[in-house]
């Protein structure tokens, strides 16, 4: 809920979103916003053999009584046209856009188990999106974020979360992007010592 409100904040679209560990609140909000996605709140404990989660559709009839075993997060599903994932690095904004087939399947919400071939291409950062997105930054202390956006029919790039320690090098082999080189150049700039070292 941090980095969503934080986002807000920064002046990023946030879809609605409701964490929750009561049945009726979920009800009560997928009859409010009755096309939701359900994501994972955390991720496996580390000595677990590796596995990911995918942020799935949920079904119009979906019972919510499950919700009171552990912490939901439920989100209005973006209809989106597109995925971004904008590379942060240092003062470096690197965006990239995997674009959603007319024809794809409505369900396949989650971009890393979806089954388009499209590839990611280099993207031009919206000036109002670069503006949050440095806000964002600056408030969360950060030299480096992975930030995924899903874009809709109009153009909003919807904020649906910024990873510190997120993954480059598929959007780097696909869009040619020099995010490595990004990354090594920042890491190799003098800095002042730190007090007390």
């Amino acid at each position: 809920p941090w980095q969503l409100r934080l986002a807000q904040r920064s002046g990023l679209p946030v879809p609605a979103t409701l964490i929750t560990t009561v049945p009726q609140a979920a009800r009560e909000f997928a009859a409010r916003f009755p096309d939701l996605v359900v994501k994972p709140v955390s991720g496996a404990h580390p000595q677990e053999p590796p596995r990911a989660v995918p942020t799935t559709r949920v079904a119009p009839d979906a019972d919510f009584d499950a919700v009171a075993y552990g912490p939901t997060l439920l989100q209005r599903r973006v209809d989106k046209r597109a995925d971004i994932r904008l590379t942060a690095v240092g003062g470096t904004l690197l965006a990239a856009r995997k674009e959603i087939p007319a024809d794809a399947d409505p369900d396949e919400v989650d971009v890393r188990f979806a089954s388009s071939r499209t590839p990611w291409r280099a993207a031009e950062v919206p000036p109002g999106v670069e503006a949050a997105v440095r806000a964002y930054l600056r408030a969360a202390e950060l030299a480096y974020g992975a930030f995924d956006f899903a874009e809709d029919s109009e153009g909003t790039w919807w904020f649906l979360e910024c990873n510190q320690s997120g993954q480059f090098g598929f959007i780097e082999v696909e869009t040619g992007q020099p995010i490595a080189r990004t990354i090594a150049a920042w890491l190799a700039r003098p800095r002042a010592p730190v007090a007390g070292s």
